[in-house]
């Protein structure tokens, strides 16, 4: 079972032979967050294989001001899309959640004291439990 799907080559091709022109785009963030002191991230859900994966996205300025180049950064992580019961900090992004707030968490970062499950994948062999972190397939 697996949470993480790796490149085979980066921006095209994972390493279970999918390509990312046969994923679908569910939502993008929109938003991004200057990470360390040289690019900013964003993501994006896909659904793939019954399954909702969390894309980075990744932007550095270029060095001659002409825009930005981009890429991805990263693996792509098996997420869920919950709604908090109560206000709470996020195991996710460790942020201050309000009740009612949603949010995309990897799929063992749930927590059903302060999550309702809003969207996640199928139950499968080849990934486990739709979510939680002591779930079995």
């Amino acid at each position: 079972m697996t949470d993480t799907l790796g490149w085979r080559l980066e921006g095209a091709l994972f390493e279970d032979g999918s390509r990312l022109t046969d994923w679908t785009r569910i939502h993008e963030s929109g938003n991004w967050m200057w990470q360390y002191d040289t690019h900013e991230l964003s993501f994006e859900i896909y659904e793939h294989d019954g399954q909702f994966w969390k894309l980075y996205r990744v932007r550095f300025a270029r060095e001659d001001g002409s825009g930005y180049a981009t890429g991805f950064g990263g693996q792509a992580c098996r997420m869920a899309l919950v709604r908090y019961r109560r206000n709470a900090r996020s195991p996710h992004s460790s942020l201050l959640m309000q009740e009612g707030d949603e949010e995309w968490v990897r799929t063992y970062e749930v927590n059903e004291e302060i999550h309702e499950v809003v969207r996640a994948g199928r139950e499968d062999p080849k990934y486990g439990a739709p979510w939680g972190p002591k779930r079995a397939a």
